[in-house]
């Protein structure tokens, strides 16, 4: 679906072989003065059942919730405020509405990854917020670049050299997370993206790339269909996790 006249989205998200779907997702674009505040989240949630589908919505909820409280502080003509200071705002938000919401009976231990991307097409640059293993690409025309590193023991042993990436590929702590909203003290990963005409970001959960190596993905004109076509991949080689995609392409 398209948007605005210079940008495309899509999203896509399936449940998987799982019975619930601990994903959640979100696709806004809130019209200020200036232009467009465009926000794509993915969060993949932890705890189990319910409460691992809890904290994913909870988490983007939040994040929802800062984004048009910002849009509304512009509408109302006050100063513009640096994207990476309302990231950094709607994560610490997000990190105290899960830490609330985990102290409930039957809630207790949820927490969620989540990734983000708040982008303001009149500055022409964004910003992307980062915790746990969901991912963000940027792509286009020259290829794909992950932008995030996973806060997982196995990336950790991997990047310090400890495991072989066939090794972290198969190991059996491969979904144990060092950071995640929800633990103490969580730490937030902020990158500043520009997307000059045919770029664009890519939002991904575990349930995709675990599946789908990313030398094998395609993102052309159809971004909807392109994302369709991934999840579809995913689910045919297992399905095992849920699965969710979402990404913004400047045109």
């Amino acid at each position: 679906m398209r948007l605005a006249p210079r940008f495309q989205v899509a999203a896509v998200s399936h449940v998987g072989r799982r019975r619930n779907n601990e994903d959640f997702h979100r696709v806004l674009r809130l019209d200020v003065p200036p232009g467009n505040l465009f926000l794509l989240a993915v969060a993949d949630g932890m705890g189990g059942m319910e409460a691992g589908e809890w904290a994913s919505k909870v988490a983007i909820e939040a994040l929802s919730e800062a984004a048009k409280a910002y849009a509304e502080y512009l509408r109302v003509g006050r100063p513009a405020v640096g994207l990476k200071r309302v990231m950094e705002k709607a994560l610490a938000l997000a990190q105290r509405r899960v830490e609330q919401e985990a102290k409930k009976p039957g809630r207790r231990g949820m927490g969620s990854t989540l990734t983000a991307l708040l982008y303001g097409d009149w500055l022409k640059e964004g910003v992307v917020g980062h915790i746990g293993d969901s991912r963000a690409y940027l792509f286009g025309p020259g290829g794909l670049r992950r932008l995030t590193e996973d806060h997982s023991w196995v990336a950790e042993r991997l990047r310090e050299g400890v495991l072989t990436k066939t090794e972290a590929e198969h190991h059996p702590y491969r979904n144990v997370l060092t950071r995640a909203l929800g633990l103490p003290e969580a730490r937030f990963d902020l990158l500043e993206v520009r997307l000059p005409p045919g770029e664009g970001v890519l939002l991904v959960t575990d349930g995709l790339y675990g599946l789908v190596p990313e030398e094998e993905w395609r993102l052309g004109r159809d971004l909807q269909g392109s994302l369709e076509a991934l999840v579809a991949e995913a689910l045919r080689r297992g399905g095992d996790d849920n699965v969710t995609a979402v990404a913004l392409r400047a045109e």
